[in-house]
């Protein structure tokens, strides 16, 4: 492991990922930490710049982030950070009822005996207060009514008298159905389920000025409310989400190993686009509160106390997210985007077909690949009509292309569901590559380094949308010793656009060396000019000037 350095270690204040709503002014989050400070809060700075952006608010004084949400590993202060938001909502705001869950009761009791002590602590905060109720499930605290500002109808502000409430409740599918609040705070959001979200978030549709909060560590593979958020965060998009996460880059399987120079303690990996587990470097940047309230001598006790997988996730923020949408899991989206090429003429010949199906049965794909002569880049693509529901019209339309483009090679999986049509397929007349299992791991591993070597072509997602879906979504598995594979089974799409495209890829890359070009002399000579195409810009070209030959296997029909 890398030393520790002889300074002491700050953690990183600055989330990695970050999505902030644009806001009018955001003079409510200062006064909030003004507030918190004078009862007895000691706020790190990235707590502070979480509740500026938290708070701001539009030209109307109504929330610009109608969602907050904090992801970061345990004992950072995220609970500190909301404990400041609910008291000052409460005290300040005078919101009429605020409302922390959390999945368990003891959880949101301990929150709440902590925000107690603070305002028994608290001499001024202590004379507004009319009762605070201790009864096991029960946990409320309640203002003296006095008159406010607040917002009613249609966002105008009017003076009324409110007696502010504060409720702490464990999540069911039944809690929060019969309240109507103005903040919501789901701690362990990470625990949070679709049941649980729809009996606590319509609590808040009729509220002029409401506001969600979500508090999270790393997500698990059933955490599909908060990764719902998380991509809405990564993407940026939503102006209405105020998304903050503390996470590392975690490497992947994919990632290179070497026994000779990789630590033991970083699984032997030697990679430098990622975050090593074992550099105090990584652990900053998952753990603002690193040198503030943790240590890192108390770090490395875990890393070696700990399995390994949730040291990762617990402390590290690599978490285990579900892949119910895009998870690109074994390529990043910038890395499969980096190989989208637009076609502008050239040979497409020679040609390589796969097909395969899904484990259902349902449906079934044949890719295409072949190879661009202006920079040897090996495109894949599905052909026209060559996926779709069925799988009664894969040989004939295997019949269909091998007349038409003769191709050096058709392959199928031997040991995969699309091994049912090989007898059919032979029966007629086509000649067969039999993939193994050993050999749909060597084509996943060819797949995955072309990808990132860009050295494989893709159309892009108006022209190729099913693969990009694919990959997108796609899951693999270990296959043997160490080696890995597509997952049809776990995957939560249909991936046979990707695992075609693969097994093409791999059996062009196989076949091509020996090809002879007189194979395809008959298909030369009925070549067609090519039809123009729209143009569609891209960041950056460079092709040849286009090259009018034959139909690409874009446009191959029957």
């Amino acid at each position: 492991m890398p030393a520790l350095a002889d300074e002491e270690l700050y953690g990183v204040q600055e989330p990695r990922i970050r999505s902030v709503p644009p806001c009018h002014s955001d003079r409510t989050g200062r006064e909030c930490i003004e507030f918190c400070e004078s009862v007895g809060f000691e706020f790190d700075p990235w707590q502070e710049t979480t509740l500026r952006d938290a708070l701001g608010t539009r030209k109307n004084g109504t929330w610009a982030a109608k969602e907050v949400a904090e992801v970061l590993s345990r004992q950072n202060g995220k609970n500190a950070t909301v404990e400041g938001r609910e008291l000052f909502g409460l005290f300040e705001l005078s919101e009429p009822l605020i409302i922390h869950t959390a999945h368990e009761f003891k959880a949101s009791n301990e929150h709440f005996l902590r925000l107690k002590d603070r305002i028994s602590n608290s001499e001024e905060l202590s004379r507004r207060i009319k009762s605070v109720i201790t009864s096991h499930g029960e946990e409320a605290v309640t203002l003296r009514p006095a008159p406010a500002l607040i917002f009613g109808a249609r966002a105008k502000l009017v003076r009324k008298t409110v007696a502010p409430r504060l409720r702490f409740l464990a999540r069911s599918r039944g809690s929060g159905r019969s309240f109507t609040c103005n903040c919501l705070v789901w701690d362990e959001a990470m625990i949070l389920t679709v049941d649980q979200v729809g009996a606590s978030m319509p609590t808040m549709s009729a509220v002029p000025n409401p506001q969600l909060w979500y508090l999270a560590s790393a997500g698990y593979p059933d955490s599909t409310q908060l990764a719902s958020v998380r991509r809405r965060g990564i993407r940026g998009e939503d102006d209405r989400l105020a998304y903050f996460e503390w996470s590392i880059r975690p490497h992947n399987e994919m990632c290179p190993r070497d026994e000779r120079v990789g630590r033991r303690s970083n699984n032997f990996i030697v990679c430098h686009e990622h975050d090593d587990r074992d550099n105090p470097q990584s652990w900053a940047r998952a753990n603002p509160a690193l040198g503030y309230r943790i240590t890192a001598e108390h770090v490395e006790w875990e890393m070696g106390s700990m399995p390994a997988d949730a040291f990762d996730v617990e402390r590290l923020g690599a978490g285990h997210w579900p892949t119910d949408e895009e998870g690109w899991l074994a390529v990043t989206e910038d890395q499969w985007n980096a190989c989208e090429i637009e076609i502008f003429g050239g040979t497409a010949t020679p040609v390589c077909f796969a097909v395969d199906i899904t484990p259902d049965l349902t449906s079934a794909c044949i890719s295409v690949a072949w190879q661009r002569p202006s920079d040897g880049r090996v495109i894949v693509e599905i052909p026209q009509d060559c996926f779709r529901p069925g799988t009664g019209w894969v040989v004939p339309r295997l019949l269909e292309l091998r007349r038409k483009w003769r191709p050096i090679g058709i392959a199928i999986p031997k040991s995969a569901p699309a091994a049912a049509l090989i007898n059919d397929a032979e029966n007629r007349g086509l000649e067969l590559l039999k993939a193994t299992t050993a050999e749909e791991s060597q084509a996943f591993t060819l797949m995955i380094t072309a990808i990132r070597d860009k050295k494989l072509g893709q159309l892009g997602p108006e022209e190729a949308p099913y693969l990009r879906s694919a990959i997108a979504r796609a899951e693999t598995r270990e296959i043997g010793d160490g080696m890995r594979g597509w997952s049809r089974k776990s995957s939560a799409a249909d991936i046979t656009p990707l695992t075609s495209a693969t097994l093409a890829h791999w059996t062009f890359d196989k076949l091509r060396r020996g090809y002879n070009p007189l194979h395809s002399i008959g298909l030369s000579c009925q070549s067609i000019p090519c039809p123009a195409r729209p143009s569609r810009s891209l960041p950056s070209r460079a092709d040849p000037m286009p090259v009018p030959t034959m139909y690409h296997t874009w446009h191959i029909q029957a």
